[in-house]
């Protein structure tokens, strides 16, 4: 993907750090990586569950240390809502029969998530800059 100008170019290559921050934090905290690149059908539920849960409270200290996350809706899940017309389709995906009404009307499946806020730590070395994780050697 080629942007358009300079500064599209920059944006790209932040949103590319950032990603790749967010990705490195995970494996260092939770090592979210190993466990979505492990082959898990060797194992039983239980050895799952107990290595999710190292996952999970790693991966929960990031999110909690590096961003505020809110959720899009505020109903509860499971209740009808109504969409005005010209609602942010970008906050909002819709399944289901997709008919052609002014008001959408539907039930709330998931209430979404957004960060409201960010405080990534600034990349200072960009020697490693795509580097998840390095490997490790144990001398």
């Amino acid at each position: 993907r080629a942007p358009a100008n300079g500064g599209d170019a920059e944006l790209a290559s932040a949103m590319d750090a950032g990603a790749i921050l967010v990705l490195s934090l995970l494996q260092s905290e939770g090592r979210f990586i190993d466990f979505l690149q492990q082959e898990l059908t060797g194992f039983d539920d239980a050895e799952i569950g107990g290595v999710a849960r190292v996952v999970h409270r790693g991966c929960g200290k990031v999110l909690h240390e590096y961003l505020q996350v809110e959720a899009i809706r505020a109903e509860p899940e499971g209740q009808r809502v109504s969409l005005a017309p010209g609602f942010d389709s970008s906050l909002v995906k819709l399944t289901g029969n997709l008919g052609g009404t002014q008001t959408v009307e539907g039930v709330l499946r998931h209430k979404g998530w957004r960060a409201s806020e960010v405080r990534l730590p600034k990349l200072t070395d960009r020697r490693g800059a795509y580097v998840l994780a390095p490997a490790e050697i144990e001398l």
